[in-house]
C-alpha cells in the first residue's frame, strides 16, 4: 500500500516539476483572471454598490473562463508523446492515476485562482466578509471544475479542435453548483445562514471527485482504442 501511495506522490510531483518548466503556461489563466478583475470596474463604473452586488458573480464566471484556458490541456501533451499510454497499460489503476491528475491540476492551476480572488475585494468593494464566503464557494466550485473538466478533458483528448467542444459539454454541467454558489452568496449578504447551500455544493463537489475519476479514465482508454 505505502508503495502504491508512493508510486501517485510521483505522479503528481512529476506534474509540479513539468509546470515549473513551462511557466508561460501556468501564468497565463492566472493572468487572465487578474486582467478581468481590473478591466471589470473600469468598464462598469467605481459605483462600489453595484461593484460588490456583481462581484461574486465575476468571481464564479472568471474562474470558470480562466480554467478553461487550462483544461483542454490536462491530458493532451501525455497522450501525444505517448506517455499516458504507457501509464494505461502499467499495473496501476487508472482512475487512481486520473484523481492524481485531477488533484495536480487543482494544485497548480485552481488553487491560485481562489487565492487570487481577494483582488475582488479592492478592486469590486466587496466586503472581505464576504470575500471569505465567496472563497470557500470557488474553493468547491474549482474541485467541481476540475473533476467535471477532466472527463471532458479526457473525452476530447485526441481531438486537436476540442477547446470550444469542451465549453459547449462542460458549462451546462456547472449550472447546479452556480446555483448553489449563489445560494450561498445572497443568504450571506443578507446576513442569513448558509450552510445548507454550502453543504449541497461540497456534497455536488465530492459526488463528482467520485465518479469523475471512473468516467475520465474510460473515456481516455475509448481514445486510446
Amino acid at each position: 500500500m505505502a508503495n502504491l501511495v508512493n508510486y501517485y506522490i510521483q505522479f503528481i510531483k512529476r506534474d509540479l516539476q513539468l509546470a515549473v518548466r513551462q511557466k508561460h503556461e501556468f501564468v497565463l489563466p492566472l493572468l487572465f483572471f487578474v486582467l478581468i478583475l481590473i478591466l471589470f470596474p473600469v468598464t462598469v463604473g467605481p459605483e462600489s454598490g453595484l461593484l460588490a452586488r456583481l462581484a461574486p458573480a465575476v468571481g464564479w464566471i472568471n474562474l470558470i473562463l480562466s480554467l478553461l484556458i487550462a483544461l483542454p490541456r490536462m491530458f493532451s501533451e501525455d497522450y501525444e508523446n505517448g506517455w499516458l499510454e504507457q501509464v494505461f497499460l502499467a499495473a496501476v489503476s487508472p482512475s487512481f492515476f486520473i484523481l492524481t491528475r485531477i488533484l495536480s491540476f487543482w494544485l497548480l492551476y485552481c488553487l491560485p485562482l481562489v487565492i487570487c480572488s481577494v483582488l475582488l475585494v479592492p478592486f469590486m468593494s466587496l466586503p472581505f466578509d464576504i470575500w471569505w464566503v465567496l472563497a470557500q464557494t470557488l474553493f468547491l466550485g474549482s474541485l467541481l471544475v476540475a473533476a467535471l473538466g477532466s472527463v471532458a478533458s479526457a473525452l476530447l483528448v485526441a481531438s486537436r479542435k476540442g477547446s470550444g467542444v469542451l465549453a459547449l459539454l462542460l458549462l451546462p454541467m456547472l449550472i447546479p453548483a452556480l446555483i448553489f454558489g449563489s445560494a450561498v452568496i445572497e443568504a450571506a449578504q443578507q446576513s442569513l445562514p448558509y450552510l445548507s447551500p454550502m453543504l449541497l455544493l461540497a456534497a455536488l463537489a465530492v459526488f463528482c471527485l467520485t465518479i469523475a475519476p471512473v468516467a475520465a479514465a474510460q473515456a481516455i482508454k475509448i481514445n486510446l482504442g
